[in-house]
């Protein structure tokens, strides 16, 4: 019953562009100037398409802040690890280096077991989905 709502929907939402596109084709080739009206339409309606793909996007990424991803470390891993390593390098500060490249090897590893259990949550919990 909703497919048939659904299909209904699409039907009218077609024959309103279809409408509004004869209109608009009638308007034009009224003008004198209709290469330019033509392109400025055209170019109207890609700005527009550009715009609402923008507002898609925003739009998912903000249900992705609600679904609350989580946290990974590996960004705060790779840096930390660096860090180590010229602590490491300086001699002086061996032991600092080893403990804070410790650190980064273990918040590598957490977020390459959190990538892979978080992207195998949301591929069963956005399959259903059609995207």
């Amino acid at each position: 019953m909703a497919d048939s709502e659904n299909d209904r929907q699409e039907k009218a939402d077609d024959r309103g562009v279809e409408d509004l596109a004869r209109a608009l084709a009638e308007r034009l080739r009224a003008m004198p100037n209709r290469q330019e009206m033509t392109d400025y339409a055209v170019s109207l309606l890609r700005e527009s398409n550009e715009d609402a793909a923008q507002a898609d996007l925003a739009r998912e990424s903000a249900e992705r802040a609600r679904r609350g991803d989580p946290f990974n470390p590996i960004a705060f891993g790779i840096p930390l690890f660096v860090i180590g390593a010229v602590l490491m390098a300086t001699g002086i500060l061996a032991g600092p280096g080893l403990g804070v490249m410790g650190i980064a090897v273990l918040m590598v590893a957490y977020g390459i077991v959190v990538s892979v259990f978080s992207r195998g949550a949301g591929s069963k919990q956005g399959g259903g989905e059609g995207s």
